[in-house]
C-alpha cells in the first residue's frame, strides 16, 4: 500500500509541475534564418513549436518540468536533433513572459536556436 501511495503521489507531482505550462502558448524569436517567429504550444506533455506566419509546424517535443528546469526531447521535426539528445533549460515566468536559459543541450541546432530565448505568453488555449 505505501508503495502505490508513493507513485501516486509522484505522478500528482509530476502533473502539478508541468500544469504551469500545460495548455500555453508562448511567442518569441528563434535565432535561425535572420530570426523566425515561433510560437511553443504547450499541451499535456509535449511541446510543438510552430512557425507564427504560416502555422506550420517545425518541431514536436516531449517536455517535463522539474522546479525550474524544462527537459526537452525531439519526437519528430525539422532540426538536425536525434530523438535521443536531451536539452535542459532553466526557465523563469515574470508576469507574462518567460525566459529560457540554456543549461545543457546534447543537440547543437536545439541549443543555438534557443540558448538565452524570450518568450511572451499568447491569450487562448492550446487547440
Amino acid at each position: 500500500m505505501t508503495k502505490l501511495m508513493i507513485a501516486l503521489i509522484a505522478t500528482c507531482l509530476a502533473y502539478t509541475v508541468n500544469a504551469q505550462l500545460s495548455n500555453t502558448k508562448w511567442k518569441g524569436t528563434l535565432d535561425i534564418d535572420g530570426g523566425m517567429n515561433v510560437v511553443f504550444q504547450f499541451k499535456g506533455d509535449t511541446l510543438n513549436v510552430v512557425n507564427a506566419y504560416d502555422n506550420s509546424s517545425l518541431e514536436t517535443m516531449k517536455y517535463k518540468v522539474d522546479g525550474k528546469i524544462l527537459t526537452i526531447k525531439k519526437l519528430y521535426g525539422e532540426s538536425q536533433c536525434d530523438d535521443t539528445a536531451l536539452g535542459k533549460y532553466q526557465y523563469a515566468i515574470v508576469k507574462d513572459e518567460m525566459k529560457l536559459n540554456l543549461i545543457s543541450d546534447d543537440c547543437y541546432d536545439r541549443s543555438n536556436a534557443i540558448a538565452t530565448l524570450k518568450l511572451k505568453k499568447e491569450k487562448g488555449n492550446v487547440e
